[in-house]
């Protein structure tokens, strides 16, 4: 994956999150586990605008694999930018192409991809909207 080309697919959420310093480690720049939790919450911090109700169906985003290329660390204090890229939905499942930036410099620091995003079964997307849906690239 290079880190300066666009991935395909659609930019779907846009989130901005400030770095806590306790997220440091012993070399004094952050955490790599850290990363995959500023992922996570944007992850759901979506899944949350488009209606996603994953908290009372029976059905839910499952995240299948997850990798992660570390580009160049994040050191305190940094406003960083965690951006989503969906892939077409397939049946019951798409990937997720993320990326997070340090906002001030405009530099990639990770990339990840959420590869085989599942939805628990192929109707979990009946349950948003029809607006969201169509903003997210499945037919109504």
């Amino acid at each position: 994956m290079n880190p300066h080309e666009p991935h395909p697919g659609k930019l779907v959420h846009v989130e901005r999150m400030r770095m806590r310093w306790g997220e440091m480690d012993a070399l004094g720049h952050m955490n790599n586990a850290v990363y995959f939790r500023y992922l996570e919450q944007a992850r759901i911090s979506w899944f949350d605008s488009i209606g996603c109700d994953y908290r009372t169906q029976a059905e839910g985003p499952i995240l299948g694999s997850i990798s992660c290329r570390f580009v160049l660390p994040v050191v305190y204090p940094a406003e960083l930018e965690v951006t989503l890229v969906a892939s077409a939905p397939r049946r019951s499942a798409f990937s997720l192409h993320s990326e997070i930036r340090e906002h001030a410099i405009d530099r990639v620091r990770v990339n990840a991809v959420d590869d085989h995003f599942g939805f628990g079964r192929a109707e979990f997307l009946s349950h948003v909207s029809i607006e969201s849906r169509v903003e997210f690239g499945v037919g109504a």
